[in-house]
């Protein structure tokens, strides 16, 4: 069978997607000048056969393949660590948009997970930068030190929760993605990754705000923290703002559906 004729006998079980990243893949595993009207062998078919099944019983596509692309970068993950979302690719950018234009050194990816926020801002900033990535999971560190050495950048890992691994004043920048989705709706593909990456609790915003009563103990003067949030924490972070006056609102993140994703908020 052709390459060609296996995606038109198989393009309704993926999502297109999660189909070209598949191709990719198969792509990068074969000689240089395999096309899509060459013919698989039975090694390829077999392939392509554990992943249709895997995928058809609702494993995501980045945990078959292992691996997942992020910022134009290919980055390992396995079961057990969180897959990169495109909301987060939004959040690295705003940050790396503030490491540039600003007298940044000190930089905390927090609840990293992969690390993939700390490899982008490495491997694209106009400067040479202290960097750090912190998770309490260990299988997190354990794949983020796989990245970080396939990327060979400087980046240190610590494990931590939240900032009980850090001395205070350390960061000009903290970039968070805590876990933000409400239990209630951990479900359907989320069942597969890990909980404790996940689980804001009931409404999402226990460890979002717990990063925001205890993160300006941990900038410098005048630092920037960036939160990636779920669409509907805009009001509970606004009126934290408003009521601890702790932090000015820089912007406001939206995602690829201008929802509100995420926020860049500077210390008074």
């Amino acid at each position: 069978m052709k390459l060609k004729d296996w995606l038109n006998v198989n393009r309704e079980v993926f999502a297109q997607r999660d189909l070209n990243f598949l191709m990719s893949v198969l792509m990068d595993r074969k000689s240089a000048g395999f096309t899509d009207d060459c013919m698989l062998d039975d090694s390829d078919m077999d392939y392509l056969l554990s992943v249709k099944n895997l995928y058809s019983e609702g494993y995501p596509i980045a945990y078959i393949l292992r691996q997942e692309q992020f910022f134009g970068l290919d980055f390992f993950v396995e079961p057990g660590v969180l897959i990169p979302r495109p909301e987060t690719e939004i959040i690295t950018e705003e940050a790396l948009d503030i490491v540039n234009k600003n007298s940044i050194n000190f930089v905390l990816d927090l609840c990293c997970g992969i690390s993939c926020i700390a490899i982008v801002i490495a491997k694209h900033a106009n400067k040479s930068l202290n960097i750090f990535a912190s998770d309490i999971s260990r299988q997190a560190l354990m794949v983020s030190r796989k990245n970080i050495d396939s990327y060979n950048v400087p980046v240190r890992l610590i494990r931590s929760d939240l900032f009980s691994g850090f001395r205070k004043e350390s960061f000009d920048l903290i970039v968070a993605n805590p876990p933000y989705v409400e239990t209630d709706y951990i479900k359907g593909s989320l069942s597969f990754e890990p909980r404790i990456a996940l689980d804001g609790r009931s409404n999402g915003f226990y460890f979002i705000e717990k990063i925001l009563r205890n993160a300006h103990k941990y900038l410098k003067s005048k630092g920037y923290l960036i939160v990636e949030i779920g669409y509907n924490h805009r009001g509970l972070l606004n009126r934290f703002i408003e009521n601890t006056g702790i932090y000015d609102i820089v912007k406001w993140i939206k995602d690829y559906s201008s929802y509100t994703r995420g926020v860049i908020l500077r210390l008074k």
